[in-house]
């Protein structure tokens, strides 16, 4: 629906890994199934671009392999990109600057421990707001400040690193 916005639905899927050679077999089949739901819409009274996605990750680990090998993962993130200025910048018409924003989290690790239960954690979270210059459609310089923080499969407190980030991007 236009004045709403575009609503995604993905699937990939299939065998990821080498289960036969010289016609022996000393595997099975192992899978990765991963399903995702996106939206993404612009808000008329603001012309701010809003783009979400979320995934779930089903993986074939096996038996053998330590508890810290998830398998089941999920994740996803939200960006807001707000335009500030629009007009001709170092002799580009139609140049835009953007304020933006992005938080995201994925949990590598949906499950619990074998031995107490308890969850198995393995997060993270991080925040970027950042400006952008968009000298036409198909090209962005973008600055980032991300700040990060990322547990540990026992739930300690999370590390926190923080960074700026230098992109640019074309579209030909």
């Amino acid at each position: 629906h236009k004045r709403i916005g575009e609503l995604g639905v993905s699937y990939m899927g299939g065998v990821y890994n080498k289960f036969r050679e010289d016609g022996l077999t000393f595997d099975k089949r192992r899978r990765v199934d991963v399903w995702a739901v996106d939206f993404n819409t612009v808000l008329p009274f603001s012309g701010a671009w809003i783009n979400t996605e979320v995934a779930l990750v089903m993986v074939d680990v096996p038996a053998t392999y330590s508890q810290q090998f998830g398998r089941r993962q999920a994740g996803g993130f939200i960006d807001v990109v707000q335009p500030l200025v629009r007009k001709r910048i170092l002799g580009i018409d139609g140049s835009t600057i953007n304020a933006a924003f992005r938080v995201e989290y994925v949990d590598w690790n949906i499950a619990t421990f074998n031995e107490t239960g308890t969850p198995i954690h393995d997060d993270f979270v991080s925040i970027s707001p950042g400006l952008s210059w968009r000298p036409g459609t198909q090209t962005v310089v973008r600055v980032n400040y991300r700040y990060n923080w990322e547990t540990d499969l026992f739930g300690n407190r999370p590390s926190r690193t923080g960074g700026f980030l230098v992109g640019v991007s074309s579209y030909f």
